[in-house]
This record gives C-alpha cells, sequence and structure tokens, in this order.
C-alpha cells in the first residue's frame, strides 16, 4: 500500500512540476525584458532538467532499476514524445546536454590512470577493434541488403552504433565503485578507442558523402588524433599540472582551493574547445586535460573537485534527462519504427557484447560487454549528421534513436544487475520516502 502511495505521489509531483514548467515559460516569452525573454530560459531549462532528473532516480528506485536508466526513461516522459515540457534542441538542453558530457569526461580522465591503460592497451584496442567492425559491419550490411539503403548510408547506420558512451559507461562505473579499478580502467580506455575509432569512420563518411576522394583530409584527422594522444601522455609524464600550480602559488593571491577550481574550470572548457576546433570531439579535449591535471598535488585536486562536484552532479543528471527528451512522438506510434528499432538494437547490443569473450573470467568479460554495449552521445552526432546530409528518412532516424536509447538502457540495467549479483544484493532497496 506505501509503494502504491509513493508511485501516485511521484505522479503528482511530477505533474506539478511539469505544470510550473509550462506556465513560467508563457511568462517569460510575454516579458519585454530581453534577460528574460532569452536569457532566463536557458537557465529555466537546466534547473529543471535538474529537477527532472532527481525524479527519474525516484522513479528507478521505485522500479529497482539502474538510476541512469530511471533519468532516460523521464526524458521522454517529460520531452515531445509525451508531455512536450522541454525542447530536446532548445539552448538550455543543448548547453546541458554538451556541459554534462565535458564533466564527465573530465572527472573520468581526474581518475583515469595511464600507467595502468599501458598494461591494457592490446586488449582494450581489441575490445575497441572489435565493438566497432561487428555493428558496423552487421548493422552496415542489414542496411545495405534488407532496407535497399545506399553503401554510406547504410555505413552511416552501422556507424551509429560503434562507439560506446564514454560519459554514461564513466558514470556508471563511478556509481559502481569501479571508475578507479583494473577492469573500470580497461572499460574506458576500450571506450575512448571506440570513440577515436568512431570519430575516424565518422569524419571519412562525411567527407566520402561530400565528393572527397583525396586522401588527404584523413590524413591530417588521423594526425592529429595522434598528436592528441601522444601530447597528453608527454604532458602527464612531464607533470606539468604540479608547475602550474606552483606558477599560480608564486604569482596570485593565496585564497584556498578557490584559484585551483577556477583554474580546473577554466582549462576543462579551454581543452574541450581547442579538441573541437582541432577537429576532434570536445569530449577527447575533457578527458585529456582530466588525464594532465591528474598528476597535480592530491590535495589541491580532491579539494577542488569537491568544489566543482556539486555542479557536475546538476549537469550531469541534465544530461540523461536530455537524451531521453530527442525521441519524438512519432516514433513511439509508429510499428514500422518499432519494429526497426528492436532490431537495431538486439544487432547493435551483441555486436557490443562478443568482447566478453576476450576475459578469462565469465563475469569481468559480461560486466564489460554490458557497458560497451550502452550508446550515446556518439550515436546521437551520427544521426544529427546523417540527418543534416538527408543520409536517412524520417522513419531511419527515429528508429536509430529510439535503438540507441533501448539498448543504453539495456546495457544499464544488465550492468548494474550484474555488480549488485557480485556485490551478492538481489535487488535494490524499494523507494517508500518522499522527495
Amino acid at each position: 500500500m506505501k509503494k502504491i502511495q509513493t508511485f501516485f505521489l511521484l505522479v503528482f509531483e511530477l505533474a506539478i512540476l511539469c505544470l510550473t514548467l509550462y506556465y513560467l515559460r508563457i511568462g517569460l516569452e510575454m516579458s519585454h525584458s530581453d534577460d528574460m525573454r532569452i536569457i532566463m530560459p536557458i537557465l529555466v531549462d537546466v534547473a529543471f532538467l535538474a529537477l527532472f532528473a532527481s525524479f527519474g532516480r525516484r522513479l528507478a528506485l521505485f522500479f529497482g532499476t539502474a538510476p541512469m536508466a530511471g533519468k532516460i526513461i523521464m526524458g521522454v516522459l517529460v520531452g515531445p514524445a509525451f508531455f512536450g515540457v522541454l525542447d530536446a534542441y532548445s539552448v538550455g538542453v543543448e548547453l546541458a546536454r554538451v556541459a554534462g558530457v565535458l564533466f564527465i569526461l573530465f572527472e573520468a580522465g581526474l581518475h583515469f590512470d595511464p600507467l595502468l591503460l599501458k598494461k591494457n592497451t592490446a586488449l582494450a584496442t581489441r575490445v575497441a577493434v572489435v565493438g566497432v567492425r561487428v555493428p558496423l559491419c552487421t548493422l552496415g550490411l542489414f542496411g545495405y541488403f534488407v532496407l535497399d539503403m545506399s553503401i554510406v548510408s547504410a555505413l552511416f547506420l552501422g556507424g551509429i552504433f560503434t562507439a560506446t558512451s564514454v560519459g554514461l559507461s564513466v558514470e556508471l562505473l563511478k556509481r559502481a565503485n569501479m571508475l578507479q579499478t583494473n577492469l573500470g580502467n580497461k572499460i574506458v580506455g576500450g571506450a575512448l578507442i571506440d570513440n577515436i575509432l568512431g570519430v575516424i569512420i565518422l569524419t571519412t563518411l562525411l567527407k566520402v558523402s561530400q565528393g572527397y576522394t583525396a586522401v588527404a583530409p584523413f590524413i591530417i584527422i588521423l594526425l592529429v588524433i595522434g598528436f592528441f594522444v601522444i601530447g597528453t601522455y608527454l604532458l602527464w609524464v612531464s607533470g606539468v599540472a604540479d608547475k602550474i600550480a606552483q606558477y599560480l602559488d608564486r604569482h596570485y593571491a593565496n585564497d584556498g582551493t578557490q584559484l585551483y577550481t577556477r583554474f580546473f574550470f577554466g582549462a576543462l572548457i579551454l581543452a574541450s574547445a581547442i579538441a573541437g576546433v582541432a577537429g576532434l570531439e570536445p569530449v577527447l579535449g575533457a578527458f585529456g586535460i582530466g588525464v594532465v591535471l591528474s598528476k597535480v598535488d592530491n590535495s589541491i585536486k580532491k579539494t577542488a573537485w569537491e568544489k566543482i562536484e556539486g555542479y557536475t552532479h546538476i549537469f550531469v543528471g541534465a544530461f540523461l534527462v536530455s537524451l531521453g527528451t530527442m525521441l519524438p512522438r512519432e516514433a513511439l506510434l509508429s510499428w514500422e519504427v518499432w519494429l526497426l528499432a528492436l532490431i537495431f538494437t538486439g544487432l547493435g547490443f551483441f555486436g557490443k557484447y562478443l568482447v566478453k569473450y576476450f576475459f578469462a573470467k565469465e563475469k569481468d568479460g559480461r560486466l564489460v560487454g554490458y557497458a560497451m554495449s550502452i550508446r550515446g552521445e556518439v550515436g546521437l552526432v551520427f544521426i544529427t549528421v546523417a540527418l543534416t546530409h538527408h543520409m536517412f528518412d524520417a522513419i531511419y532516424a527515429s528508429a536509430a534513436l529510439l535503438a540507441v536509447i533501448l539498448v543504453s538502457i539495456l546495457g544499464l540495467i544488465l550492468f548494474q544487475r550484474e555488480v549488485l549479483g557480485k556485490k551478492g544484493k538481489k535487488k535494490l532497496k524499494p523507494l517508500v520516502e518522499g522527495m
């Protein structure tokens, strides 16, 4: 009985929040002040995304599933697919989506150990290469022979399911207290290589679709990626972070860790922007600068990150909710979209899950397979680029987007269930208290 009351309380609170956002936005649009009409809606969207993330967590705990999956589902509910109080492509939602991924990858870099990855480079590379090749080929062949797509469009379809969401995987490992473990390092390493390969595939397909046949653009991309990897490692080895900290201590007023907190934040945004300008994904820049700064004195790193972490929770939750808002209502009402989405989900999931056979321990292999099956930012980039260049029609695009969400939720749930099994737990404690 108490559980039923909790559910109806959650529904009531969610309805109140949706109505508040709806009428608040109408009021802001009617304002004569530019600040109220232009700037405030952005801040309101970010704030409400964070609030909806809390509701998503409650929803997940109520049903005993992964909190991250609950937040994505909450995004589907409040997005255009159901209540329509959040626009997936409004400036505030886009801002939260980008910022959330950057914060996640920055934290992953701070806790990443390049020496540990060095020991696992061969394994992580094999996992990534197989995890990219299998879905690229299976879904590409399915698109070409079954759906009668052009070869480039079919490869775009396969490309959507090649890259693992580093952001979601890192957040998942963090919640499972596995981020700094050897297995967690293998997962993050494999996911990063996945993303690098995904960027290469995306760039190549985009150039081919635009009629490029010269080799030079592709060589430039490979050189930039190589420079990024080597440069990050050299900066980490040289201990440049400690040298910067010493410089700040000598030349700037000592105001506790506030100076370092501002420096960490500025370095995160700067590195992400530089990576984007260089033709790479900004998330790689965020991760790289996190790795470089991980060498700074532990007391500085700990206290500075503690101050940034509060904002991280806001943007990470908002990022998860924003993924769900990208699903249009038409996708949920079309049987053809659902059929294709389920096929894409099955092929996409098992294409990544096969990497479990690289691990001697079956449980470790399953955990890696589940984590690597989670899609996200790079898959969404593929869909966006494919739509922009008219590679897909609306049905295929909606099915691919729905499949990205479904396979991510499936991977999240199975990973958490496996972790709970390793810890001797059967299920999460049901939520019975109010918010």
